[in-house]
């Protein structure tokens, strides 16, 4: 079996209204890249209170087999760890 694995984090924003509330979903191919990109996203929308609601890793199982060819998702939330390590590294800049 071969892995391929997304991780997903959403930052959100909240406004004064419905209209004003909002959130963006990224997708990356590792970890790293996926704290990259919510630093980058955090920093960009700052000025709306921007915060990491959640986050989580999609890992898809594909077996290669002559007659089977099947895949299985799993999901795992990783919301707090990736908050822990982003609260380090700002504070260690």
């Amino acid at each position: 079996m071969m892995s391929r694995d997304r991780y997903l984090g959403t930052i959100a924003w909240d406004g004064y209204d419905l209209d004003t509330d909002g959130s963006i979903t990224i997708v990356r191919n590792s970890k790293e890249d996926l704290i990259e990109g919510v630093i980058e996203y955090l920093d960009k929308l700052s000025g709306r209170g921007a915060y990491l609601e959640c986050a989580s890793i999609e890992m898809a199982m594909i077996g290669k087999n002559s007659k089977i060819n099947s895949e299985v998702e799993v999901a795992r939330d990783i919301t707090e760890t990736l908050k822990t390590i982003i609260k380090k590294r700002r504070h260690n800049g």
